[in-house]
């Protein structure tokens, strides 16, 4: 979706908005850090992201996987930025293709360094004319504004070379960090009187050290303007304490953001340095310290409605218009691993409608280790030489580990690309913990929920004044023993309501897949006003058997080739001999049936590890 769109919903809700700069790391490891970054400030519901290029297209295929990433895995609308001085011509053509692919819409076109004389774009204006002939109207275009003005030009041709940007097919513009608002309305109302109408978004760099920000004023603050004064007198007194040069910056971009939005202001653009606590900090520390984003509506003191973080599906999105337009239900065994699946579906020309026909198979990529889709935890789960295991790693050991990962301070399990969802408190303390404990070894689960409202906060998804249902289901690992035992319960007829599907590696050519029902089967569902019914997640047969190749291929992806021999014998009796069973409860009114199975299995099962003392999740 082109910003300008999403900005002017935001305008038209009376809400204002924010985005979130980053820039290419230089390592891999940097990669996966920020990353993690990314997925922790997404749930502060940022508008868009934008991710910078380095000079002269150094970073070109870095600051497109990471827009591509942002775009598709994160589900977060990317914004690209490009230069054009002393690039070639053909990787420019080339970087846009590609952008195109992978669905992003939006750039930041920038001029980069001084043009050389057989540069093919002398100028932005001149890239951005090119950009329209060529790619018409599927780009939102993005560009640069100097409250100062530039270094190289006076401020007035400064402001008219922003107007040749605009009229050459710019359709909003992002400004140079400012410390003085009244320098920023000052620039603003001049771009007014020159007939530049789009939006234009303050660029904001919160203070993370005294270095940083002499340095951010020297190259950028032309103006000694009391204001500027003032702040560097408060930054100066506590230069030597890094903590309180922080806290003092966090006050002070949090009056300024006020002062802006007084003045009628409704976006900001941050700097983030791929840092993130002053900017989290400015977002939801209460008044008068922040902007007090997650407290109380009346709290917040602000002039305009504070964004509106809701679900529109039980799922992760993508941002990719082709998809997000196309794509209204998934199976629900990449629950814990969104960007797995999304990866491994990238390249599907269709998806499949909301009642998930039978009609065709899916027909899934293959599971990829890039830093681009993996949290830190499974990187570094990933790239430990001689793996996650004690050579003498025993059954009590994963059970202990499983279960102290369904709590928060827990270890992080490749199994889950984000925490344990908060609606698993609903069935922490009856099923998923006494499961663990018996080496039932769960990886996603779901509780039961029969007409909840749509805004409530564990479970609540979709539009406002709707009603939500969910179908109980768990999936675990289990050895051949506990598999017997489990399936011995749940085929009882007592049982009527539970449809179930295990499966396993297969060996010597010879299938594991036993099932009471290979159909498809709607988990969750809502119904909202003015809308048919709502079917956004499902289980299958297919995906499940494709689902359960990637879950077992997590047991050993970290031994590559040649260093098996690091493998623990256990951990390949897992992989070999072990089964995925998947359970559903189809009575989500009585909501009874699952838990009752499970109780009575583990009376079977002993215990192998005990109950943890902790607090729920």
């Amino acid at each position: 979706m082109k910003l300008i769109d999403k900005i002017h919903e935001n305008l038209e809700r009376d809400s204002f908005f924010y985005s979130f700069e980053y820039f290419p790391p230089k390592t891999d490891a940097g990669c996966v850090n920020l990353y993690e970054r990314m997925e922790r400030m997404k749930s502060l519901n940022p508008c868009f992201v934008g991710t910078t290029w380095g000079v002269e297209g150094s970073t070109a295929a870095e600051t497109l996987e990471i827009c591509a990433a942002t775009q598709n895995l994160l589900g977060l609308e990317s914004l690209m930025h490009i230069t054009c001085t002393n690039t070639p011509l053909e990787l420019l053509r080339d970087t846009l293709r590609k952008a195109r692919e992978a669905g992003i819409q939006n750039l930041f076109v920038l001029r980069g360094g001084r043009a050389n004389a057989d540069s093919h774009f002398q100028h932005a204006a001149d890239f951005i004319s090119w950009i329209r002939k060529e790619h018409g109207d599927f780009f939102g275009i993005c560009v640069a504004g100097y409250p100062e003005g530039h270094d190289e030009t006076p401020y007035e041709e400064d402001i008219a070379n922003l107007k040749k940007k605009i009229d050459a097919g710019a359709d909003l513009v992002i400004s140079q960090l400012f410390y003085d608002v009244d320098v920023f309305i000052g620039f603003m109302q001049d771009c007014r009187k020159i007939g530049i109408k789009c939006p234009i978004v303050p660029g904001i760099m919160p203070i993370n050290t005294f270095h940083q920000f002499t340095r951010m004023k020297r190259l950028f603050c032309k103006k000694q303007t009391p204001a500027l004064t003032q702040l560097t007198e408060r930054i100066s007194e506590v230069s030597n304490d890094d903590d309180a040069v922080k806290d003092v910056g966090v006050r002070e971009t949090t009056a300024i953001i006020k002062k802006l939005m007084r003045k009628g202001v409704r976006g900001f653009h941050f700097f983030t340095q791929n840092l993130e606590k002053s900017v989290t900090r400015i977002l939801t520390d209460p008044p008068p310290e922040g902007l007090g984003l997650l407290a109380e509506e009346s709290q917040t003191e602000l002039p305009f409605q504070v964004p509106e973080a809701r679900r529109e599906l039980p799922w992760r999105k993508s941002a990719n218009m082709r998809r997000c337009g196309e794509e209204d239900v998934r199976p629900a065994f990449w629950s814990n691993r969104p960007k797995s699946y999304m990866a491994k579906t990238m390249s599907w020309d269709d998806f499949p409608n909301g009642r998930w026909g039978d009609s065709r198979s899916p027909a899934f990529g293959e599971e990829d280790h890039s830093h681009s889709h993996v949290t830190g935890h499974t990187k570094q789960w990933l790239d430990t030489s001689t793996g996650p295991w004690s050579s003498d790693v025993t059954l009590q050991d994963l059970c202990k580990l499983f279960i102290d990962s369904l709590h928060e301070d827990g270890p992080k399990l490749p199994w889950f690309e984000t925490g344990l969802a908060s609606e698993s408190d609903r069935i922490l303390g009856d099923v998923l913990t006494p499961m663990n404990c018996r080496g039932l070894l769960s990886i996603n689960s779901q509780p039961g929920v029969n007409a909840e409202r749509s805004d409530t906060k564990d479970v609540g998804w979709g539009p406002k004044g709707g009603y939500v249902y969910q179908k109980a289901y768990v999936e675990f690992f289990c050895s051949p023993e506990a598999q017997a035992k489990v399936l011995e319960v749940i085929s009882q007829p007592k049982y009527d309501q539970l449809t179930w599907m295990a499966s396993g590696i297969e060996t010597a050519g010879t299938a594991r897949f036993e099932a009471n029902h290979e159909g498809v089967t709607a988990v969750t569902w809502g119904v909202f006003p003015g809308k048919e019914i709502i079917q956004p997640t499902v289980v299958d047969t297919v995906s499940f058997l494709e689902w359960k190749k990637e879950a077992f291929a997590l047991w050993l992806a970290p031994y590559k080739p040649g260093e098996e021999r690091f493998c623990p014998p256990f951990i390949q009796e897992i992989y070999n001999t072990w089964w995925l069973i998947h359970i559903v409860d189809n009575d989500f009114v009585e909501n009874k049936q699952l838990k009752a199975a499970m109780a009575e299995v583990f009376e079977k099962q002993n215990e192998i590890s005990q109950h943890p003392q902790k607090t729920k999740k």
